[in-house]
């Protein structure tokens, strides 16, 4: 499970261009047992994000150009075994010379490939959404958005309140502390205790904006934003069992350079 919530304006960039920034807050939520390397310029490679050393890949990334990419999985009750790896996506926008359309629209010829996910995917031209199991690829418009592990903007309560709370934020002042702060909101615990107790959830989406468990939650929330600049800015809180506070790392690079 996993939640984004993003704001998207459109403004002039440093060459007085039409150009769309974004400010975005997200948490990661998984096995506690799954080995996770926190958020780190990839060594020989223009990827800046953390790792799943399981799978190889990772949830959510940027680079040095100012690309974003970020990934939910699609909740399904299925015991179909995929062979590709959800988190592959992300790195290969991250890696690849396309422009955001073009790489769903290559990535759209293969999703039967993947277990059920949803994508984001972009840069200072604007913000695409593809989900596998729906036709078609989305521009994502100015205003603010959310996207759990349903469709982007389903009409879920916990979706509907991190978008209050994040359009509350962009009112009073975007600011890294406050992103980290709203998504520990609507705190819950979980009960199960094995993997297999919590699977009977497969094909549901778990209602909390932050999870602790003994053996699932939330591992880490990350805070990035972009701005007319060319500032990019991005900031990942780690989280252990229970919720407890774990590593602090953050990151300011501009793509104008």
């Amino acid at each position: 499970m996993c939640l984004i919530a993003l704001s998207v304006v459109k403004s002039k960039d440093w060459n007085s261009r039409s150009a769309y920034f974004f400010d975005i807050v997200a948490n990661r939520d998984e096995y506690h047992d799954r080995p996770t390397t926190k958020m780190h310029w990839w060594k020989n490679k223009n990827i800046l994000a953390g790792k799943d050393e399981e799978a190889g890949g990772t949830w959510l990334g940027t680079n040095k150009d100012g690309k974003f990419a970020a990934l939910t999985n699609l909740k399904e009750n299925t015991n179909i075994k995929y062979s590709k790896s959800r988190g592959n996506l992300v790195t290969g926008f991250l890696e690849s010379q396309l422009s955001a359309k073009p790489y769903l629209e290559e990535i759209a010829t293969k999703k039967s490939e993947y277990a059920g996910f949803n994508l984001i995917v972009g840069d200072k031209d604007g913000l695409f959404y593809l989900c596998n199991r729906l036709d078609g690829i989305f521009f994502i418009p100015e205003g603010v958005h959310a996207l759990g592990n349903l469709k982007l903007n389903s009409p879920t309560k916990k979706v509907e309140a991190i978008k209050s709370d994040l359009n509350e934020i962009m009112l009073s002042g975007f600011a890294v502390n406050k992103g980290i702060e709203v998504m520990k909101k609507e705190y819950g615990n979980l009960h199960e205790n094995t993997k297999k107790d919590l699977q009977i959830r497969d094909g549901e989406e778990i209602p909390f904006r932050f999870i602790s468990s003994s053996i699932y939650g939330t591992r880490c929330t990350t805070v990035f934003s972009s701005s007319p600049s060319g500032e990019i800015q991005i900031s990942e809180r780690s989280y252990l069992k229970g919720g407890i506070e774990g590593d602090f790392v953050e990151f300011s690079f501009n793509i104008n350079d």
